[in-house]
């Protein structure tokens, strides 16, 4: 079991923002400052932020990488974890509650408090998931890997489910393979030296990707 305490996963506010499109260097209106206010509020009401972390080795995720035969043919974990130092199975989720209010705001048509709920509970996932990262192994360079990105086909989580078994955090998956909770995360921690997160992102999936994690990736090295 991993426990992240409310204070230690909010977003940082500029983060948010940008994820609503306000870029750094405008003027932030009142009542967007108020409406972020609110939802912050309403964040650490209803957020119960949860997570489990399994150590494996190379060989079980080797297996678990498989999953049912859809990965791409060339994706860049499988070139990553067989030189890792360690690796873990990791899932995150920021509880029920959180993601049936966000659902029932948007349901009352309050689009922009809804949307900036969504945002900061989006946000605070990923830094979550960034604590994982810098606690797993202090000694090496560790980062967060998950199906449905960098050529790993999303049934691969599958495999995640049977071996971590996420169920007990109150994580479910559906016949898409995606996650309820929608505000969840599962993949694996690869721990190792800085070189071997470096890739090019030049694969031909990288024409679909819509959050280019890896070059952010890239900026940590």
């Amino acid at each position: 079991m991993v426990t992240f305490s409310i204070n230690e996963i909010i977003p940082d506010r500029k983060v948010v923002y940008q994820s609503q499109g306000i870029k750094q260097e405008v003027s932030v209106p009142q009542k967007i400052t108020n409406l972020y206010d609110y939802s912050l509020s309403l964040f650490t009401k209803n957020v119960e932020p949860k997570g489990l972390i399994k150590e494996i080795s190379i060989l079980e995720f080797s297996e678990i990488f498989q999953g049912n035969g859809e990965n791409e043919e060339d994706a860049p974990v499988q070139h990553i974890f067989p030189l890792a130092d360690s690796l873990a199975l990791f899932a995150l989720t920021l509880g029920k509650t959180i993601s049936d209010t966000i659902s029932d705001l948007f349901n009352r048509q309050d689009f922009a408090l809804a949307s900036m709920l969504d945002s900061i509970a989006s946000a605070s996932a990923d830094k979550a998931a960034s604590i994982a990262e810098l606690n797993f192994r202090k000694s090496s360079k560790t980062f967060l890997y998950c199906p449905g990105y960098c050529g790993w086909h999303i049934s691969g989580q599958q495999q995640i489910f049977k071996k971590l078994e996420p169920e007990r955090i109150g994580i479910s998956l559906n016949n898409q393979f995606l996650m309820i909770p929608l505000k969840s995360i599962s993949g694996v921690l690869i721990a190792g030296d800085k070189e071997i997160h470096n890739f090019d992102n030049d694969f031909t999936f990288c024409a679909q990707c819509k959050t280019f994690s890896c070059i952010d990736k890239k900026d940590m090295l």
